[in-house]
C-alpha cells in the first residue's frame, strides 16, 4: 500500500518520543471519557487505532530512529530558515513606508512588495518572493541601511534566501535518501499527531461547557517536547567564529 505523503510530511519533523508520549495521554483521555466523546464524534475504535499507532511509534528503534533523527535535524534547519526568512520580510515591511517615501526610486512602490498570494510556510514561495523583490529592494539601500543597522538590506535578503535554500536542499536529500521504514515511521508520526488533533476536537465539542474537562484536550506534552529538542540543538550548535568574516 503506498504511504499517504501528506501524513509522512506532517509527522517528519516532530520529536518522536513527545509524540508518543501524548499520544499515550490521549489514549488515557479517550478511554476515560468514552461516553462524553462518543457522542462528539470519537469512538471506541477511534481509540484502539490510536493505541495501536502510538505502539508502533514506541516500537520504532535502530535504523529507523536514526534516519528519524538525520532527517529531523534537516527539517529543524529548513523550519528555522523559514521563521528567519519571515523575521526578514516583516521587518522589510515595516521599514518600507518611510524608505519609500524618502528614496524616491524610480519605478519602485510599495505595489513592488505585493506578495500576490499568501507565503505561509512554504519554502518555494517564500524562496521566489525573496527573487521577485530583490531588485527593488536594491533600489531602496541607501533609505533601508537605517532600519538594518546600517547594513544592505539587499544583502541581507541574500542571506536568508540562501540559508532557505540551503536547508530545503538538505531536507530534499533527507527524504529521498530516508529508508523506506522511516518514511512509513513519518507516516504512522503524522496519524499519531492528525489523531490527537482530532481528539482534542472532539474534546472540546463533549466539554463545552465544562472548562476544566476541556482544557485537558491538549498537545501541552508535544509542545514541551519542541521546545526542549530546540534549545538542545541550539546548545550543541558551535559557538560563532568571532574571526570570521573580520577585515585585514
Amino acid at each position: 500500500m503506498p504511504l499517504d505523503m501528506r501524513l509522512v510530511a506532517k509527522g517528519k519533523s516532530e520529536p518522536r518520543d513527545g509524540l508518543a508520549q501524548q499520544g499515550k495521554v490521549h489514549v488515557g483521555l479517550a478511554q476515560h471519557h468514552e461516553a462524553e466523546l462518543d457522542d462528539a464524534g470519537w469512538t471506541s475504535t477511534d481509540t484502539g487505532a490510536l493505541a495501536a499507532n502510538v505502539a508502533s511509534l514506541e516500537a520504532a528503534a535502530g535504523t529507523q530512529a536514526k534516519a528519524y533523527d538525520a532527517a529531523g535535524d534537516a527539517s529543524a534547519a529548513e523550519s528555522q530558515a523559514i521563521a528567519d526568512a519571515k523575521a526578514y520580510i516583516r521587518k522589510l515591511r515595516h521599514a518600507l513606508p518611510r524608505a519609500l517615501r524618502e528614496a524616491k526610486a524610480p519605478g519602485v512602490t510599495i505595489a513592488s512588495f505585493h506578495a500576490g498570494e499568501t507565503l505561509g510556510r512554504s519554502t518555494p514561495k517564500i524562496s521566489k518572493y525573496l527573487v521577485t523583490i530583490r531588485p527593488a529592494v536594491a533600489a531602496l539601500d541607501p533609505a533601508l541601511k537605517k532600519h538594518f543597522k546600517g547594513k544592505k538590506a539587499s544583502s541581507e535578503l541574500d542571506a536568508v534566501k540562501d540559508a532557505l535554500d540551503q536547508a530545503d536542499t538538505a531536507q530534499e536529500l533527507a527524504r529521498k535518501h530516508a529508508p523506506s521504514g522511516t518514511l512509513a515511521l513519518y507516516e504512522v508520526m503524522g496519524k499519531v499527531l492528525e489523531q490527537i488533533e482530532d481528539l482534542n476536537r472532539a474534546g472540546r465539542i463533549a466539554f463545552d461547557g465544562d472548562a476544566a474537562t476541556r482544557a485537558k484536550f491538549n498537545k501541552d506534552i508535544l509542545l514541551r517536547a519542541r521546545k526542549a529538542r530546540a534549545k538542545t540543538k541550539a546548545a550543541a550548535a558551535p559557538a560563532p567564529d568571532p574571526a570570521a568574516g573580520a577585515g585585514g
